[in-house]
This record gives C-alpha cells, sequence and structure tokens, in this order.
C-alpha cells in the first residue's frame, strides 16, 4: 500500500485540515515538541491535534530530540509521554527525531544506544515507536542494524526513496521545501510531503498501543512493536510461532506483513542452513529440513509441495523411520527415511 501524507508543526501556523483533505491527504504525523530549546511542547500541538481528529485524519506525533546521553533520552521521553501523549490516541506511529547536530556528533555507538533507550522507555508505556532520520544519517551516524527493530521514516528530498530495508520503510519523507514528486504546498502552506507503506491505524488498534485497547487476540506478542524485520518474523514462523498454512497466511496479513515477502525470507533461511554429516544424527524433538527427493515412508508417492519448504519437527523415531509434521504438536504430517533429513541448527 502506499497512502499520502503530512507532517506539521507550529510553522505552518493555523493549519486547514478539511482544505488539505481535499488535496488528498490520509494522514498526518504532529510534531509534539522537542528537546532542542529546553523541553517543550510545540504551541500548535494540541490544536493540530484537536483538529485531525475533528476530520477524522489518522494521527502520528514526532518528537525533536537533543538527547546526548541515555538518561537524557529518557528524561526527553518521559516529557513527551507526561505533557503530550498521556490521554490521547494516536493511529500512528510515534516518532524520535533525529537530526540535530549535536546528536549526529556523539558517534555511532553513544547515538544508536540514546535512540534505543528513548524508544525503550516509551514501548513500555504501550507505544508504537519509530524513527526519523536522512536516508544518509541512518547509515552515517547510527548502527542501523541494531536498529532494524523500529520502524523508520526516512527523510529524502528526492524522486526516489534508496533506503534498502523496505521491511521497515514505514515512511518516506519525500519532500519538504524542495518536492520533486509534485507541488510544495498543501492546504496554501509549504508542507512536508510523505507517504505511508503499512495500514498502521489497523495494527495499532488491533495490538491495542498508543492508547487504543486491543480489538483482536490473535495470540502475537503484542509487547513488542508489530513491524520487524523479514527475517525476525521469517525465523518466529520456522518456529511455529505464526501457525501453518492459511492460518499463518492470514495472520502475517492481518499484521501488516506481506506474506510472500516472509515466505521468501523463510526459505533463504533454510536453504543457507546446512550441517556436516557428522552433525546429523537426527533425534525426536528436532527441528529438520527435508530433501526434495524425499518419498513418503514405505511407498514411492511424494509428500505436498509445502512440506519441503518448511522446516519439520521430528515427532517420533523408531530405526530410519521418522514421524514428522509442520507443528510442534498437534495432527501428524506423515513419516519418512531418516536418511532425508538434515538436522536444522539455529
Amino acid at each position: 500500500m502506499k497512502q499520502f501524507g503530512i507532517d506539521i508543526s507550529r510553522w505552518q501556523g493555523n493549519f486547514n485540515f478539511n482544505s488539505a483533505l481535499k488535496d488528498g491527504i490520509s494522514f498526518a504525523i504532529i510534531k509534539g515538541g522537542g528537546g532542542d530549546d529546553g523541553l517543550y511542547t510545540d504551541v500548535m500541538f494540541e490544536k493540530n491535534y484537536k483538529k485531525a481528529k475533528e476530520h477524522n485524519i489518522p494521527v502520528g506525533a514526532y518528537w525533536f530530540s537533543k538527547a546526548l546521553s541515555v538518561d537524557e533520552a529518557i528524561v526527553e521521553a518521559d516529557y513527551f509521554f507526561e505533557n503530550i501523549l498521556k490521554n490521547k490516541e494516536f493511529e500512528l506511529p510515534i516518532f524520535i527525531d533525529v537530526e540535530h547536530n549535536d546528536m549526529l556528533n556523539l558517534g555511532k555507538e553513544l547515538l544508536t544506544d540514546v535512540i534505543k533507550a528513548w524508544c525503550n522507555h516509551l514501548e513500555k508505556k504501550g507505544f508504537f515507536v519509530g524513527i526519523y532520520s536522512s536516508v544518509h544519517a541512518f547509515s552515517a551516524y547510527m548502527n542501523d542494524k541494531e536498529l532494524e527493530s523500529y520502524i523508520h521514516w526516512v527523510a529524502q528530498w528526492s524522486d526516489e526513496c534508496t533506503y534498502k530495508n523496505k521491511d521497515i520503510l514505514g515512511f518516506w519523507q519525500f519532500g519538504g521545501d524542495t518536492n520533486l514528486l509534485r507541488s510544495n504546498i498543501v492546504a496554501g502552506v509549504v508542507c512536508d510531503q510523505n507517504y505511508m507503506y503499512f495500514d498502521f491505524p489497523k495494527i495499532i488498534k488491533q495490538k491495542g498501543l498508543n492508547g487504543f485497547v486491543s480489538e483482536s487476540d490473535d495470540g502475537v506478542d503484542v509487547s513488542v512493536p508489530p513491524i520487524k524485520s523479514a527475517e525476525e518474523i521469517a525465523r518466529e514462523v520456522i518456529q511455529g510461532k505464526w501457525g501453518n498454512g492459511t492460518d499463518r497466511k492470514n495472520k502475517l496479513t492481518d499484521a501488516g506483513y506481506d506474506y510472500d515477502t516472509i515466505q521468501s525470507a523463510v526459505d533463504n533461511i533454510l536453504t543457507k542452513k546446512t550441517v556436516s554429516s557428522e552433525n546429523n544424527t537426527i533425534k525426536a524433538g528436532d527441528l529438520a529440513k527435508m530433501s526434495t527427493d524425499a518419498l513418503v515412508y514405505g511407498t514411492d508417492s511424494k509428500f505436498a509441495s509445502f512440506v519441503y519448504k518448511n522446516l519439520l519437527y521430528v515427532r517420533e523415531l523408531n530405526g530410519n523411520r521418522a514421524v514428522i509434521s509442520t507443528l510442534p504438536e498437534g495432527p501428524i504430517t506423515g513419516a519418512v527415511d531418516v536418511k532425508y533429513l538434515t538436522k536444522y541448527n539455529p
């Protein structure tokens, strides 16, 4: 999916949301405040939040940070919560805005720790958090691999977004003063403009985050952000946490993931996992991958095609006959000669 929206602050003045809707916006991320001039609330936040809600526009919020230590990050996050976020509902993520030069000069290790401290503090309070910064800053100033559990809002005023990890690219800010895709004017004023790539209102409401009460109980842990990297989710799939077959597909789709992308990541992980023969002693309770030439034990028949793609649980072992299933308990898939199985070492 791709939806068009804006981010605004006091610099847009008395913003006309009705006019913005006519210009085609479908969401708004509102500046809540910052730490770059002491701790403060943006003077237009309450009015912008109220007006957006009156127009049924999904809302997120961001905090312009100047935290130079882990302790300062927690102080900022706590101020943001107590003075801006508390007792409100946000359909979109809550972002730390990382662009202040003093922060970017901290060095990768410290800056990454500062960002994680801010995010973790608000996660514990039930918020879906994310990180805003430029495409260059994510690679040049942060250890971005350590931040992959957080959705990214990437600023790149260009005609395309070159941030590579599309699994965590939730928003692309494609224009502001400069805009190569459309006019830089929304509702009569210069405005930062964005595309959104996930159905965050659905995800956040279902999980009961950002001030909402959970709408569903699908067995997925809601204490962590619903959006993770494809590899993280693929490993959860392999471990059986997302079920199997149609049930798995529905759960992944409802949680905002692209099923084909996750399945491809699963296949890549399983393809890469090989072990030497001396370490391939299979026993009951092991996880294993089955070779594509395997036959149902004692027959000339093949298994259903999905079985060869899944990680399998060895439920019983009697001589060379292994009883297997795609889940750790419940229905049995069948039996196979153990010679066709390769032990999986996570």
